[in-house]
């Protein structure tokens, strides 16, 4: 990992979003993610599991940014995460 890292095509779409999230109050931002699973598990139909899949793009997309900043094992446990919340997502359609 350098300093002198170009950004993929990626980062650089990703990054105005970026800017934009860290401009929300992180107590509301963590009040909305914490609302938004809670519904998600808390429905049960496919309402809940369209939230849990939304809240699992979004955890996925957020991980992508940092990958090769994070150790493997943090990448194991981004990878749970977001596939502990598809399996759930996925369940709720049944």
């Amino acid at each position: 990992m350098s300093d002198d890292h170009t950004p993929s095509a990626f980062e650089r779409i990703s990054a105005p979003w970026l800017v934009r999230l860290s401009r929300v109050p992180r107590w509301l931002f963590l009040i909305v993610l914490g609302s938004v699973l809670f519904a998600g598990l808390y429905l049960e139909n496919a309402v809940g599991g369209i939230l849990l899949l939304v809240l699992a793009l979004f955890l996925a997309w957020l991980a992508s940014l940092g990958w090769s900043h994070v150790s493997p094992l943090g990448r194991i446990l981004r990878l749970l995460t977001v596939g502990i919340l598809v399996y759930v997502a996925v369940d709720k359609f049944r």
